[in-house]
């Protein structure tokens, strides 16, 4: 029985190490890269920049479809988030710091100009939710009822599945250790 269960436990920890490898090679291959240079702004979250499409990680804007109520008229939230970050990338020059890519193959970046962090200044805002990131923000935003917390609004990714949109993956610090490991293996 001894032999066994030295088995069994040598066998887990191979299981363990043979996925820290591969999280390890999947990751290593984007994690980091600094891109710097002007950008374009295509939707709320997402930009242009040196030809390489990037989804601001941490934050979740609405869809440029999506029709927010402010005070029973409608808003085109989805615009107002796209152009909000085009006013920001305006500001000068970006540097974004990738994560990863997500399901569409953009980069999954961390984005930032001489105005500062740009997920954190829509959250911020209001313009934007949390999405694995920015939850202090966010809580700002809801106090002080800034953007479309002073709204009637679906978070945009109930706006996604209401309206047959694909739906967004979460970002890696929603899903916690074990979900960002699958999500990094593509497995989630």
């Amino acid at each position: 029985m001894g032999l066994s269960k030295r088995a069994r436990d040598v066998g887990v920890a191979m299981a363990i190490l043979a996925l820290t490898a591969l999280v390890v090679l999947r990751i290593g291959g984007e994690s980091g890269e600094t891109i710097t240079g002007t950008a374009r702004a295509a939707d709320g979250d997402t930009l242009t920049l040196d030809g390489h499409r990037i989804r601001l990680a941490g934050i979740d804007t609405p869809e440029m479809m999506q029709i927010c109520k402010r005070d029973g008229v409608d808003w085109r939230c989805g615009v107002a988030a796209r152009s909000r970050l085009a006013e920001f990338l305006r500001a000068g020059p970006v540097t974004c710091r990738s994560q990863g890519r997500d399901k569409y193959d953009r980069l999954l970046a961390r984005c930032e100009t001489v105005a500062g962090d740009l997920g954190a200044r829509m959250v911020r805002e209001g313009l934007a939710v949390s999405y694995g990131g920015y939850e202090d923000e966010e809580q700002f935003a809801k106090a002080e009822r800034k953007g479309l917390w002073a709204t009637e609004f679906d978070l945009p990714q109930q706006w996604r599945k209401m309206n047959g949109r694909p739906q967004e993956d979460t970002h890696q610090g929603e899903t916690g250790v074990f979900g960002g490991i699958l999500a990094t293996l593509g497995w989630s």
